[in-house]
C-alpha cells in the first residue's frame, strides 16, 4: 500500500487517505515450474522438476452481496448536483487493485503504479440507447457468451479474457452488461493513465464522542471517483460501476477519439441513478431559505407552528394591548393565534352559524393541562368542549381529538375486534375473581383466594383442619341409616362453621370500589381490595395483549391521524417552511378516550380499561404528563435529500425521536422525546462526497483547498485557498476535456503541467502544502473532498413547563 498522504477528522474519527492496495499477485489463474540445475554440471535431464497451478480468487463479472458499503449522490436523489463527483464506497480495501486491465499478464509494470481495473462511469439520459431515461437498464448474458460469443460481435469492443483466466463455473453464470456508444465511451471514460488518481484507500479510526456531524463508519474501505460533473441543464443520470479487465483495446479506442461506427461492451457491476435540477436550491440554500427570508434582507422566519400574525388595523399591534372593545378583542384574537390555535366555522346544537377556535395536538406554547376527567372517563364529545362565557365561544380542540380516535377505532376491524375480545375476558375473569371474593368469609386470606389454583388450596386446609373427614363420617352414618348429627355437629353447621357468606353486591360497584378506591387504608377491608387489584392485574397481565399496546403506542404518536387535525390551516405551514411545536397532552389523552370508548358498555368496562388495560400497562397513563415537542418540514428538500439527517440536544444530553415519517406530499414530521435547546440538520453520513464547491464571492466553482500536513493539521481547510486562486468565470471548469457535446469531464492528465493535476499541484506548493513531486491519489481525493454540510438551529426560547391550572386558555 503506498503511504497515507491525506488525512481528516470528522466527528471523532480520524480518517486517513491511502493511494492504493496493491497486492503483490493479482487474482487469476496461474502456474509455478520448478526446475533445477547444478552449475558445470550436465545432468542428462536425472534432475527433478515439478509444476504446480494455483488461483488468486477475487470478484470478477458480479459483486458479492455487501461489497458496496455507500454510494453518492444516495440513490434516487434530486437536488442541485452540478458540481458533484459520483462515489462509491466498497468494504475492504484491495478489491479495485485485486485485477489488472491485461488479465494475462502478472505484473504491467511497478506495482506502485498499477491502475485499478474497475471505474465509475456516469452517463446522462439519452447517452446509452439501451437505456435511454437513465434508470439503470442493463443487458443480461452469459460470461461466455460476453467473452467468446459463437460470432463475431460487429461493431462492438469486448473484453478480452483468455479462458484460462475465467473458472469454468464464472464461464457459465450471468452478468450484467451495457453497449457504450464509442463516442459517448471517449468522452467520459477516463485515459488509462488517470485511473490511478481516481481511487484511493479509506482508513477511518479512533473513535472519539466529541463534537457533533458526520460520524462514518470505522474500518478500511475502498473508494472510486467518477471524473464527470452532471450536465448543467441538469436532468437524469445513471452511475455503473465497471470493469475494465480486459479492456485495454477499448481504452485505446477512446484515447484515439472514438467513434460512433463502433460501441464498447462493459460488464456493469453495480449502478443506481440520480437527478441533477437545473439550478435546483441544493441542501445548503434549502435550508437558508428555511431559516431566513431573503425577501426581507434576511431576516429569521417566525419558526412557531402558527398563523402569522396579522399586522394592526386602526387598533393595537401585536404584542400590544388595546384600550377599547375592539381593541381588546383583537388582543384576544392576536394571543390565540399566537399559542397556534385557529379560528374555523362551526353550528351549534341549536342551529346558529358562529365560529370556534381550533387546535390540534401541536401547540406554538407549552399547552395546560387537561380538567380531571369525570368518573368514567370521558365517554362522549360533551364533556370535551370547552366554552369561552366571555366571548362566547367553544374550543373544539380536546373534542375532536376524541371523534378522531374512536373513527380510527372503528375504522380498524381487527383492532376493534381485539379490544372486544379483551373486554370479554376482562369481564369474565373481574366477575370471577369478585365473586370469589364476596363468598368468602371476612376472615379468609383473600390474596390466596384469588390466587391461582383456588379450590385445590380450599380443599387442602380443609384437609388439614379435619373439615374432609368429619363431613366422610357424615355421609357415611348417612349411608347405614343413622340419623346425622344436628345441632353442633351438623353437616351444614360444618361446613359453614366460619360464617355465613355475605350478601353478594353488583359487579359494577365492587370493581368501582375496588379498582378506584383507597389501596392503601389499614384494615382487613382494604387488604381485601388490594388483594383483588393484585390478582385482577396478574389474571389480565396473562393474556399478553401486546398488538393492543402496540396499536395505541402508535395511536398517541399520531399515526393514522389526517393531516388537517395536525395542521388545520395551511397558513401554519406554508411550502417551504420549517415550524417547531409542542405536543398538547390533553390532545392525546382526548384522542386515546375516544378509541378507548368503543366498545365500553358500562362502568364496570370503564374501570377495567382504566385499571389494567394492556395499553396503559406497557406506558404512561393517557392523562399524565407529556413533555414530547417536535417539528414540520415541508419542502423539496425532504425529497432531494431523503436520507436528511436530524439530531436534536437538550443542553449536553442528546434527545431521542420518537416519530419520523413523510407524511402528505413533502412534509416531514419528526417528534421528539423532549423540547430541544438545538436542533442540528445535516447531510448523512455519507454526505462526505467529492466536487467542486461555489467560490464565497461569485459562486465560480473552485476547489477549497485543504491541508496536506504543513503548519495547519492535515485535512482542515486553508482559509482563503481556492483552486483556482483567481477563478475568473470558469473556475475549475476551465480543467474540462474538450467536447463538442459539452459533456463535463475533468481533464487530469498527470504528465501534462497544464492538466487538473499539475495546476493544482502547482497551486498546492504557492500554499506550502506540497513540497515536492507530482500531486498523488490520495491528497488529490483530499482536496475533493466536501465533508457533510449541517445547518445548527437553536429552537425558540419556549418554556418547558405548562401553565399551572385546570383551565382550558
Amino acid at each position: 500500500m503506498s503511504p497515507g498522504d491525506g488525512r481528516t477528522r470528522a466527528s471523532g474519527l480520524e480518517i486517513h487517505l491511502s493511494d492504493d492496495y496493491v497486492p503483490a499477485v493479482p487474482a487469476g489463474q496461474f502456474r509455478i515450474d520448478a526446475t533445477q540445475t547444478i552449475c558445470g554440471v550436465e545432468d542428462g535431464g536425472q534432475l527433478l522438476s515439478a509444476v504446480r497451478l494455483f488461483e488468486v480468487k477475487a470478484p470478477q463479472f458480479q459483486l458479492p452481496y455487501g461489497t458496496v458499503h455507500a454510494v453518492s449522490p444516495a440513490p434516487e436523489a434530486v437536488g442541485d448536483l452540478g458540481l458533484a463527483l459520483a462515489h462509491v464506497t466498497l468494504e475492504g480495501r484491495i478489491l479495485p487493485w485485486q485485477r489488472t486491465i491485461d488479465p494475462g499478464e502478472l505484473d504491467t509494470g511497478p506495482i506502485e503504479a498499477r491502475p485499478p481495473w474497475l471505474a465509475l462511469l456516469v452517463f446522462a439520459a439519452g447517452e446509452l440507447s439501451g437505456d435511454p431515461h437513465a434508470t439503470g437498464a442493463t443487458d443480461a448474458m452469459t460470461v461466455s457468451d460476453l467473452l467468446w460469443p459463437a460470432g463475431p460481435a460487429v461493431g462492438e469492443i469486448r473484453p478480452a479474457i483468455p479462458r484460462n483466466q475465467v473458472p469454468e463455473s464464472s464461464a457459465a453464470a450471468e452478468c450484467r452488461t451495457l453497449r457504450v456508444p464509442g463516442a459517448v465511451f471517449a468522452a467520459v471514460c477516463p485515459r488509462e493513465d488517470e485511473l490511478r488518481h481516481l481511487a484511493h484507500v479509506r482508513t477511518v479510526c479512533e473513535r472519539s464522542s466529541e463534537g457533533f456531524g458526520e460520524e462514518p463508519a470505522e474500518g478500511d474501505f475502498s473508494v472510486l471517483i467518477s471524473g464527470r460533473l452532471p450536465d448543467p441543464a441538469g436532468g437524469r443520470h445513471v452511475v455503473h460501476l465497471v470493469s475494465l479487465e480486459g479492456c485495454r483495446d477499448a481504452l485505446e479506442y477512446a484515447a484515439s477519439g472514438g467513434t460512433d461506427e463502433r460501441d464498447v461492451r462493459l460488464v456493469s457491476l453495480h449502478h443506481w441513478s440520480f437527478e441533477s435540477l437545473d439550478g435546483g436550491a441544493g441542501f445548503v440554500q434549502r435550508v437558508h431559505d428555511l431559516l431566513f427570508d431573503d425577501e426581507a434582507e434576511g431576516v429569521a422566519r417566525d419558526l412557531l407552528l402558527r398563523i402569522p400574525v396579522p399586522g394592526p388595523a386602526g387598533g393595537a399591534g401585536p404584542g400590544e394591548a388595546g384600550t377599547g372593545p375592539d381593541d381588546e378583542a383583537r388582543q384576544r384574537a392576536v394571543d390565540r393565534l399566537a399559542q397556534g390555535w385557529v379560528p374555523l366555522p362551526y353550528q351549534v346544537d341549536s342551529g346558529e352559524e358562529t365560529y370556534s377556535w381550533y387546535r390540534g395536538p401541536f401547540a406554538a406554547a407549552p399547552a395546560q393541562k387537561m380538567p380531571e376527567p369525570p368518573e368514567g372517563g370521558w365517554m362522549t364529545t360533551g364533556g370535551l368542549l370547552v366554552y369561552d362565557p366571555e366571548w362566547a365561544v367553544f374550543d373544539t380542540g380536546w373534542a375532536a381529538a376524541w371523534t378522531v380516535g374512536r373513527a380510527l377505532a372503528l375504522a380498524d376491524d381487527d383492532f376493534a375486534a381485539r379490544l372486544g375480545s379483551w373486554r370479554d375476558r376482562a369481564r369474565l375473569r373481574a366477575a370471577e375473581l369478585v365473586q370469589r371474593l364476596a363468598a368468602a368469609p371476612a376472615q379468609s386470606d383473600a390474596a390466596a383466594l384469588l390466587g391461582p389454583r383456588p379450590r385445590a388450596r380450599a380443599l387442602r386446609e380443609r384437609v388439614e383442619d379435619g373439615s374432609v373427614e368429619r363431613v366422610i363420617r357424615a355421609l357415611s352414618e348417612a349411608r347405614a341409616g343413622q340419623e346425622p348429627l344436628r345441632s353442633g355437629g351438623s353437616l351444614t353447621a360444618d361446613l359453614t362453621q366460619t360464617g355465613v357468606p355475605p350478601r353478594q353486591e353488583p359487579l359494577h360497584r365492587v370493581l368501582a370500589e375496588a379498582l378506584t378506591g383507597p389501596g392503601t387504608a389499614a384494615g382487613p377491608h382494604a387488604q381485601r381490595l388490594t388483594a383483588l387489584r393484585t390478582a385482577l392485574r396478574e389474571a389480565l397481565a396473562e393474556d399478553g395483549e401486546q398488538p393492543l399496546a402496540d396499536w395505541f403506542a402508535r395511536l398517541r404518536l399520531l399515526h393514522g391521524v389526517p393531516f388537517a387535525y395536525l395542521v388545520p390551516s395551511e397558513a401554519m405551514l406554508p411550502p417551504e417552511s420549517l415550524r417547531f411545536f409542542h405536543v398538547d397532552a390533553g390532545w392525546l389523552a382526548a384522542l386515546q378516550a375516544g378509541a378507548e370508548s368503543l366498545g365500553a358498555s358500562g362502568e364496570a368496562d370503564r374501570a377495567l380499561a382504566a385499571f389494567a388495560g394492556p395499553w396503559r400497562r406497557s406506558s404512561a397513563a393517557a392523562d399524565g404528563p407529556c413533555r414530547h415537542a417536535g417539528m414540520l418540514i415541508r419542502s423539496a428538500l425532504t425529497r432531494e435529500c431523503p436520507d436528511l439527517r436530524i439530531r436534536a440536544w437538550q443542553g449536553k444530553e442528546a434527545v431521542g425521536l420518537l416519530r419520523r415519517d413523510l407524511l402528505e406530499g413533502d412534509v416531514l414530521l419528526v417528534l421528539f422525546d423532549r423540547v430541544p435547546d438545538m436542533v442540528e440538520l445535516s447531510e448523512p453520513p455519507e454526505g462526505l462526497s467529492f466536487g467542486a464547491d461555489p467560490h464565497p464571492v461569485d459562486g465560480t466553482p473552485v476547489l477549497n483547498l485543504r491541508s496536506l500536513g504543513g503548519e495547519v493539521p492535515p485535512g482542515e481547510t486553508l482559509e482563503g485557498a481556492h483552486f483556482p486562486q483567481e477563478p475568473g468565470e470558469e473556475g475549475i471548469l476551465a480543467y474540462l476535456r474538450p467536447d463538442p457535446d459539452g459533456r463535463r469531464v475533468l481533464d487530469l492528465r498527470p504528465a501534462a503541467p497544464d492538466g487538473l493535476l499539475g495546476a493544482l499541484a502547482t497551486r498546492l506548493r504557492e500554499a506550502g502544502e506540497l513540497p515536492h513531486g507530482p500531486l498523488a491519489p490520495s491528497p488529490f481525493a483530499l482536496q475533493l473532498l466536501n465533508a457533510p454540510y449541517r445547518q445548527l438551529i437553536l429552537t425558540p426560547p419556549l418554556d418547558r413547563t405548562p401553565p399551572s391550572g385546570a383551565g382550558h386558555e
